[in-house]
């Protein structure tokens, strides 16, 4: 077939995408920090993204502790509780007062048959609160089975982000556009895109539009609202900064903290905003200035704070600036949560078609943002900054 490009013209269209790829999706971790905290700090998931939609199972921690659902006597060797997954066989159990016993058979989940191991028998009511403690496996007992626990099908969209590079062919070939060529121009893009899509990592909205075929990821943000909703944290305004104790700030950020305690993996993190920043150092004695430097985890480390139940926890300052973390602190476990960008979608550069004298490149990338349990974060709002 003839070439019928017009003269001063090129055309990509003959080229396949293996040729005109070009990966740089690594580039990120070479870029300054600042404004894309948290694509260095929140990595990958094993888990492939194949199309615009990711589905997962909630991944959460066995329980410790239930209620009961049926009283029974001091000598009770049957006892219901009320929630299933809990208990297996062998593990030790121990009731209010402090005795032990043996769980030899579990069935249905709740259904326990027991036998005295310690302490002084005391019979159970109704919601009375029984918690495992340990376990007690006779030696060359064969396996039992699994503990099995409810799991929730939760889902995200991907998110594409795109823009166009374009010069001249004597800003090209001069360098008049502030000294940069087309390489430092598309990286400089990247890093505005890679902005774009830290916001939408913490604020984006769940949505599909199937006319358009346009879909945007849930940020950190909708899913704790979508599938967290008791871990929004109202932090009272303006009139808890003057006020003490439980009631003050210190309280209300041990409170979202408490949310967690049962859920998380890892240590949370909390990220700030600026404005929220501002007013806390003063009031944070607790506050311990770090150097994280070598530390991937360490990016935007401003400091630590001292929590009843983890100890030192960091404190990240989420540089941004549109304004969107002003009324928003988060306690998030960050081995929870991945981002990743769909197969054959990282970060990536192509030229365009070239027509008369000017050159263009598309930087691209479709992405999506993960919490394997939204229930392990938590976040603050109505801060009154």
């Amino acid at each position: 077939m003839p070439n019928t490009n017009l003269y001063g013209q090129g055309t990509t269209l003959s080229a396949t995408d293996k040729e005109l790829y070009l990966n740089i999706e690594k580039e990120i971790k070479k870029y300054p920090s600042p404004r894309i905290e948290l694509l260095k700090r929140i990595g990958s998931f094993s888990q492939p993204v194949n199309s615009h939609k990711i589905e997962w199972s909630r991944k959460d921690n066995r329980p410790v502790k239930s209620t009961m659902a049926v009283a029974a006597e001091s000598n009770a060797t049957t006892l219901i509780v009320a929630n299933p997954g809990v208990f297996n066989v062998d593990d030790l159990l121990e009731k209010p007062s402090g005795e032990q016993v043996r769980v030899t058979a579990v069935s249905g989940g709740t259904k326990l048959t027991v036998e005295a191991w310690t302490g002084t028998p005391e019979a159970v009511d109704i919601g009375d609160e029984v918690r495992r403690v340990g376990m007690a496996t006779p030696q060359g007992k064969n396996a039992d089975n699994m503990v099995i626990h409810g799991y929730e099908d939760l889902f995200n969209y991907t998110t594409i982000l795109e823009d166009v590079v374009e010069l001249s062919g004597s800003e090209h070939n001069a360098l008049i556009r502030g000294h940069e060529n087309s390489g430092q121009l598309i990286a400089r893009k990247q890093m505005e895109l890679a902005e774009i899509w830290q916001t939408q990592m913490v604020i984006g909205q769940r949505h599909k539009d199937d006319a358009t075929k346009t879909t945007t990821s849930g940020g950190i943000k909708f899913l704790i609202d979508t599938y967290a909703p008791n871990n929004v944290i109202d932090f009272g305004g303006s009139a808890t900064w003057s006020a003490t104790g439980d009631s003050g700030p210190m309280g209300k950020i041990d409170d979202a903290l408490d949310k967690l305690s049962s859920k998380v993996f890892d240590k949370p993190t909390i990220y700030v905003g600026a404005k929220f920043m501002r007013k806390f150092k003063y009031l944070m004695a607790d506050l311990i200035r770090t150097d994280q430097e070598n530390d991937i985890r360490g990016v935007g480390v401003v400091g630590t704070y001292l929590s009843h139940l983890y100890g030192k926890v960091k404190v990240v300052l989420i540089q941004e600036r549109t304004g969107w973390m002003d009324d928003y602190v988060f306690m998030v476990d960050e081995s929870m949560i991945g981002q990743k960008a769909q197969k054959g979608r990282e970060w990536q550069t192509y030229p365009l078609g070239r027509l008369g004298d000017s050159f263009r490149w598309q930087v691209l990338s479709e992405r999506t943002i993960k919490i394997d349990n939204p229930e392990a974060c938590a976040y603050l709002t109505n801060l009154g900054v």
